[in-house]
């Protein structure tokens, strides 16, 4: 139920950026242009990626690139964009690439863990996750953590899926991804209170959507609260009319005989 907190890393581009105070035509400031336009074309690659044209993102990182082959933020953006065309070959390169030139930083270790998570590396992913989580300059560790708790949780680790969702409450008691991640945990293992007692949590930090809404209905039932599970029917019904959710419930009704 968790997604992934990745795009968010976009807005820490300034992590990989240098300063570019210079606009002299001098040797050294000439260098300064090329890294100034460089990081340009990644700012305006990442704008592109962030509104899903992937295509045309590679082609402007492509010429940060050219202009300035050790930038390791073009190298890390575009390994999003290869990764979001479904290039893995090329996603990878660009992501390993960004970690050899800047080996702390830990947008670029989120993303990595990230992208291994997405073939199903765990146990690779895992640390990586740990030191993005661990670095004093990263602003949002928990969303590190929270990706680490969804990455296990698809790999069938619940209980450090459990682990790191909770490290990531330790920080942000309102982390909406934790509180999700939990959530689903405890519903897989029929723990229909502890269900009860995270959707409450979620839905206070999140807007409603037909699935928490639908949820809310199985396990309101499962604790055999009838007028609770006919409230979140209700709102169901009213918020999301047209989704399969609704549909299940209203089928599920007729069944019934109601």
């Amino acid at each position: 139920m968790s997604s992934w907190r990745l795009i968010a890393v976009l807005g820490c581009m300034a992590a990989f950026l240098p300063a570019c105070a210079s606009t002299a035509t001098s040797g050294r400031d000439a260098r300064a242009s090329d890294a100034a336009a460089a990081t340009a074309n990644v700012n305006l690659g990442a704008e592109y990626l962030r509104r899903g044209r992937a295509t045309v993102a590679v082609d402007v990182l492509e010429r940060a690139l050219a202009i300035e082959p050790g930038h390791a933020g073009a190298h890390f953006t575009i390994a999003l964009a290869y990764g979001a065309l479904g290039e893995l070959e090329l996603a990878e390169t660009h992501h390993r690439h960004a970690l050899w030139l800047d080996s702390g930083n830990a947008a670029a270790q989120n993303g990595y863990a990230v992208f291994l998570c997405r073939r199903n590396r765990w146990p690779e992913a895992e640390p990586l996750f740990r030191q993005a989580a661990g670095n004093s300059d990263y602003g949002t560790p928990e969303a590190a953590l929270a990706n680490a708790g969804t990455c296990a949780r698809n790999a069938n680790d619940p209980d450090s899926a459990r682990k790191y969702f909770l490290e990531a409450l330790g920080i942000d008691p309102a982390y909406p991804d934790a509180l999700a991640g939990l959530l689903d945990i405890a519903w897989r293992n029929g723990n229909h209170m502890e269900a009860r007692s995270w959707l409450q949590r979620t839905l206070a930090v999140r807007p409603a959507d037909a699935r928490l809404l639908f949820l809310c209905v199985r396990i309101e039932r499962e604790l055999a609260d009838a007028a609770a599970a006919e409230r979140c029917a209700n709102r169901l019904r009213d918020d999301f009319p047209d989704s399969a959710e609704f549909a299940q419930i209203r089928e599920s009704r007729h069944d019934a005989g109601n």
